[in-house]
């Protein structure tokens, strides 16, 4: 792969032996005319994670950097922050999936039909696995894939999917570490809002399940449930709306006119009974579906989303 093309793909580590070799040599083996570059950062683990990336540095030519535990997000921006500002296009990994080998080409394709100043995010279906990669289900196409409206409130683009331009990077830079809630939340609502997001019905990937996975995914509501339930009971609902209001300061100057307005009312409507009971009732955002969206106004009427955040 010395094509004229540059990719970097990120991958931040921790603790994660048990599936690794199978990630790296996935993103190992890449196909396609590009120079790829992988760059990995551990953050502090304690298994045998370290040496397993030591071989990888030394027989395969990774970039290896280990830190400190910072947190996915930090670690994340971190390899960001130190990937190669003059590369075409950069991905997002997680340790424990598999990618077919396919997948960068897929997104260098669609990438490439936008101009480099613009903003651009790539995303792709998936097959979700059990721990053993054995598939038992595809995750649906997205309904409305890069609407700000939508993109907001749910995040449709997960990071171990995402492949970007330069453009994207310099704007996800600017989001300070600690005000973020999910890394790659923040990345898909900046393109969203600001460039354009393509999406592949190409199954790219084997999105494993495990218990140690830090969200998990269903494509059956019902088993949802107890997962929001979970997220609910973490106040991860206020996180997420911390998360908007520093979406809002960092680039509200920026945002479109009919988005700003609809960010500045999700935001301060949420203080007080009959304002978040008149916001639920005319609110633009929208979930994936008619019952999703029912549970967020409902929600937000009770003030999940947090009254004095």
């Amino acid at each position: 792969m010395n094509g004229k093309i540059t990719v970097e793909i990120m991958l931040s580590t921790y603790n994660g032996e048990k599936y690794l070799r199978e990630q790296m040599d996935s993103l190992l083996s890449q196909k396609g005319d590009f120079t790829l570059k992988i760059s990995v950062r551990d953050d502090g683990s304690r298994d045998g994670t370290l040496d397993i990336l030591r071989e990888y540095e030394k027989n395969c030519g990774i970039n290896l950097t280990c830190g400190q535990n910072i947190g996915i997000n930090a670690a994340m921006l971190e390899l960001v922050k130190s990937s190669e500002k003059n590369f075409d296009y950069f991905a997002f990994s997680d340790q424990d999936d598999v990618w077919e080998d396919f997948k960068i080409s897929e997104a260098i394709t669609a990438l490439s039909a936008c101009e480099k100043h613009t903003p651009a995010l790539f995303s792709c279906m998936e097959v979700l696995t059990d721990e053993n990669l054995k598939p038992y289900e595809t995750m649906p196409r997205p309904k409305y894939y890069g609407d700000f409206y939508n993109a907001i409130i749910q995040n449709k683009a997960a990071g171990h999917t995402q492949v970007f331009n330069g453009a994207l990077r310099d704007m996800f830079m600017k989001y300070p570490p600690e005000k973020m809630y999910v890394y790659d939340w923040v990345n898909y609502i900046i393109a969203s809002e600001f460039g354009m997001v393509f999406f592949s019905e190409k199954i790219c990937g084997k999105y494993r399940q495990h218990g140690k996975n830090s969200l998990g995914y269903s494509t059956n509501p019902l088993a949802m449930i107890p997962l929001r339930l979970k997220r609910l009971l973490k106040g991860d609902f206020k996180y997420a709306t911390r998360q908007l209001k520093y979406i809002y300061e960092v680039y509200g100057n920026a945002l479109a006119e009919e988005h700003k307005r609809e960010l500045e009312r999700f935001l301060a409507c949420r203080k007080k009974f009959w304002k978040r009971l008149f916001y639920a009732l005319t609110a633009k955002v929208k979930r994936n579906t008619v019952f999703e969206s029912f549970q967020f106004r409902t929600l937000y009427f009770l003030g999940v989303y947090g009254k004095d955040i």
